[in-house]
């Protein structure tokens, strides 16, 4: 039943400004509450996140404290020849009660390099007496693989541990000599207990209420089990009301092996909201004043220059629909919109033929959209015959009119289980169905649905299909994409593991090599060793360019002049049998490309031509400027349009099918016989290709040759000249002090062998820190810094800058077994650097030194061998 409030217009109006002042006030006090008031929590929240992250840096500063304490009776000569000798008595003397009262420790415990105690004591610090310390203590400071500072290097270690349920802050630190030399002597382990005495001095420092809840307690309070609940990583930090008007902030507190320890909270008053209720009320009080005011003078508004004007229009209105003339008009003085609505009224009358001639046409113009539509439209009677159809996806199908034909005729099956036919069935009984079918050897995305009358009833079917063939096809293409790249990152992670093993290999060979006799009958084994090494490394750079992770070194290049360079060996590589034109294109664009790559390409195009045409054929290069534009890119994945230089490689040898040519871009897919080829010659083709950001595409058919077209993106840029390398340098033999850092142990162990006997004083250090150290017990100057790109607590460039700036003088020198971009994203390879690539041979490292140190930057070229697909 619709309800009809039968009240004049002047009533109504008053009755919707009071509903919508008091829905106004109403709405905007609620907006203004929860705004007001979630604007004064935000305030208060991060009011306690700060005095949280306070109490968190208070306590950080303890640890820092504690570590710095530790580290200073670490590195004691007494301490170390008392640790060294087992002497607990010695110990003893030197962490007396008074010692434990000035580093406010609750507990000493020694150890021995072999991982015994050497002198463990407690100590009260209320009493002010010893304690002994339980065995299950003991047992866990010895045995905690992180207290023990790793399987590596000795290392500090600092933080908090929960020892029988309790958090304790310690710092744990290898005993070394004055002078940070020699072999650690063992570890010394300093704890302060989190207990009621240090969140007392805590909160005293931050002027702030501060509380540690240990997790392991079972009686933990109410409010530290809440807060833990709703701590996470996305949510580091939780904060709710306290009893007695107070605001509670929480956060957990890891231990040195990254679990959960303890609960830090720290106590507010909530005098911030309390100001936010306040300041609520007052906002109140003055809406309801100013709604009140408002309300009279939009009434008395609206009645003069609204409502008064409304009523008469609405009786000139009314008196046309009485004497159904339409030649009246109705008229209202003014230029506001009243007035501009009675123009409208007088406009309609005029329109209204005119308006049912446009209908017609806009029927007429719809009609045809839905037969030019790019898919096929019909609708079938319950015995499923065809009614009607329209759309362009019928001249497609070459069908003719299909009208009068049944669903089996116009889908050219007899299978009543068929797709389009169970489909147009389950339809009759009232379901939606969508589907997809083979039509005319086109693929179709189908839709059927009941058509319907206008009382419900099911009259027969209306369907529609799409043709998505096309779209089939780049579906096919992106799933090739996807596959390529995983498998280009299965070949990049290998390879970079294999990186540090071949220099290891390759370096050892070689320094036997230089030490054997030329009659040693082993020199022989270790020469093929080295070679067995360079081909590893070989295949090593291959996977790489195939999963894209190789560091180029781009220049701006001439492809006519690239490809005109390699004529003669071409000439030599195909034989006679084999007829080679190249055609260059004119006027042709400048690309962007690692030559030594482009010319790799190129060879083993070039190599697979020779191999497709073994009776003879002809071969043709040829470069031109393109323009790949937008219908190009819709028919090939991830092509972007513009303008490119098209390198196109030609056979007319043996060619391929599809199912072969699916494939030919996979690493170690090979349609050679066994020892003919590793299949890595087309899948580096490809990574060179897409590293290049350019495209590569192949078109072959059996018995009719073989097309591959490189699309590479066209520069505005001159070519880039190349300057020679000069001969005859880099003998390995000097005198300069080296600072080696690398923390790889087997590879310090290689270079420090190669580079001793050659007269270089070889400092070592296994990460960032311990370069630093060495650097600074270093009395005389340090002339080269070699190191590794990514280490852990410093990187390399980190590294240089701390020792460049107090050794101004120092060169640098970095190398890196990583092939991805991590270098880049590190700084390295930015300006005029000195870069080198593991795995490198140790000539060629000394090569590098003797440059780096001679004041030039000069790159050592590799030389991929020719490895076949």
């Amino acid at each position: 039943m619709q309800f009809q409030w039968k009240t004049s217009l002047r009533r109504k109006t008053l009755v919707i400004v009071l509903a919508a002042l008091v829905v106004l006030e109403g709405g905007l006090y609620a907006f203004s509450r929860i705004v007001l008031l979630g604007g004064f929590s935000r305030l208060e929240e991060d009011f306690a996140s700060q005095n949280l992250g306070r109490a968190s840096l208070a306590l950080s500063n303890e640890v820092e404290g504690l570590q710095h304490l530790t580290l200073e009776y670490a590195n004691r000569d007494q301490t170390y020849a008392y640790t060294e000798a087992g002497n607990s008595k010695g110990l003893a003397n030197e962490f007396s009660n008074r010692t434990f009262e000035q580093l406010r420790a609750n507990f000493i415990v020694v150890i021995d390099r072999s991982g015994h105690p050497v002198f463990a004591q407690g100590y009260d610090l209320a009493a002010l007496t010893p304690r002994t310390l339980s065995p299950a203590m003991l047992t866990q400071l010895k045995s905690d693989p992180a207290l023990r500072g790793g399987g590596g290097a000795p290392r500090d270690v600092k933080g908090i541990l929960t020892i029988q349920s309790k958090p304790v802050l310690l710092a744990s630190s290898p005993i070394l000599s004055s002078d940070a030399n020699g072999t650690p002597a063992g570890r010394l382990i300093l704890g302060r207990s989190l207990d009621s005495d240090e969140t007392v001095r805590l909160s005293e420092i931050t002027d702030t209420l501060i509380d540690i809840g240990p997790l392991d307690l079972k009686l933990l309070p109410k409010d530290f089990a809440a807060a833990t609940q709703k701590i996470s990583d996305s949510q580091p930090i939780a904060v709710h009301p306290y009893p007695g008007s107070m605001l509670a902030a929480y956060e957990d507190l890891h231990d040195i092996n990254g679990r959960r320890a303890a609960v830090l909270r720290v106590l507010l008053s909530r005098t911030i909201y309390q100001q936010g209720q306040t300041t609520l009320i007052q906002f109140l009080l003055l809406l309801l004043a100013s709604g009140f005011l408002f309300g009279a003078i939009v009434l008395y508004l609206l009645e003069r220059f609204v409502t008064s004007r409304v009523a008469s229009l609405s009786r000139n209105i009314s008196k046309i629909g009485v004497s159904g003339n339409l030649t009246d008009r109705v008229e209202v003085s003014g230029h506001d919109e009243l007035a501009k609505l009675s123009a409208s009224i007088n406009e309609m009358l005029e329109d209204l033929d005119r308006v049912q001639t446009e209908r017609q046409e806009e029927r007429t113009r719809l009609a045809m959209m839905v037969e030019r539509m790019p898919a096929v439209l019909w609708t079938a009677d319950t015995n499923l015959r065809i009614k009607s159809a329209t759309g362009a996806g019928l001249a497609a199908l070459e069908i003719g009119s299909p009208i009068g034909l049944s669903v089996f005729e116009f889908f050219a099956t007899d299978d009543p289980g068929a797709p389009p036919i169970a489909a147009h069935r389950r339809a009759l009984a009232g379901e939606i169905i969508p589907y997809e079918t083979a039509w005319k050897e086109r693929q179709f995305e189908s839709h059927v649905q009941p058509l319907r009358d206008a009382e419900g009833k099911i009259q027969g079917v209306i369907g529609v299909a799409l043709d998505i063939t096309e779209r089939e096809k780049l579906t096919d293409q992106l799933r090739q994409s996807q596959k390529m790249q995983a498998v280009g990152e299965l070949a990049g992670g290998v390879a970079h593991d294999f990186n540090n093993l071949l220099m290891v290999v390759k370096g050892h060979a070689q320094l036997l090599l230089d030490r054997m006799p030329d009659g040693s009958q082993s020199k022989q084994s270790v020469t093929q060793i080295e070679k067995a090494a360079d081909r590893a490394a070989a295949l090593t750079r291959q996977l790489l360019a195939f999963s894209r992770k190789q560091v180029l070194q781009p220049r701006v290049l001439d492809m006519n002049e690239v490809v005109a360079g390699m004529i003669r060996m071409f000439s030599r590589v195909i034989g006679a049998n084999i007829d080679m034109a190249f055609l260059p294109g004119g006027n042709l664009s400048r690309v962007k490309a690692d030559p030594g790559q482009i010319e790799q390409v190129l060879l083993n195009l070039v190599v697979n031509a020779r191999d497709a045409m073994p009776d003879g054929g002809r071969l043709t290069i040829e470069t031109s400027n393109v323009e790949l534009d937008q219908g190009y890119a819709a028919l090939h994945a991830s092509v972007e349009p513009g303008h490119y230089v098209m390198l196109t490689v030609t056979d007319t040898g043996c060619g391929m099918d599809e199912k072969t040519q699916a494939r030919i871009f996979e690493p170690f897919f090979t349609t050679k016989a066994p020892g003919k080829g590793t299949g890595l010659g087309l899948a580096t083709v490809y990574g060179v290709v897409k590293q290049s950001g350019g495209y590569i595409y192949v078109y072959s058919e059996l018995n009719r040759g073989t097309t591959f077209k490189i699309y590479l993106p066209k520069v505005v840029a001159e070519v880039d000249k190349v300057v020679a390398t000069p001969e005859g340098e880099g003998h390995a033999r000097g005198s300069e002090t080296i600072l080696f850092v690398e923390d790889e142990q087997s590879v310090r162990d290689l270079v420090r062998e190669y580079l001793g006997p050659a007269g270089y004083c070889v400092l070592e250090a296994a990460d960032g820190l311990q370069a630093l150290r060495a650097a600074s017990a270093h009395p005389g100057p340090i002339h080269l810094l070699i190191t590794d790109v990514v280490m852990p607590h410093l990187s390399g460039p980190e590294l240089a800058t701390k020792i460049s700036a107090t050794r101004p003088d120092m060169k640098v020198l970095f190398i890196s077994g990583y092939t991805d971009d991590t270098v880049f994203r590190h700084g390295v390879l930015e300006g005029d650097v000195a870069f080198l690539q593991k795995p490198f041979n140790l000539k060629a490292l000394a090569k590098k030194i003797r440059e780096v140190l001679s004041g030039r930057t000069v790159s050592v070229e590799s030389h991929p061998e020719l490895e076949e697909a």
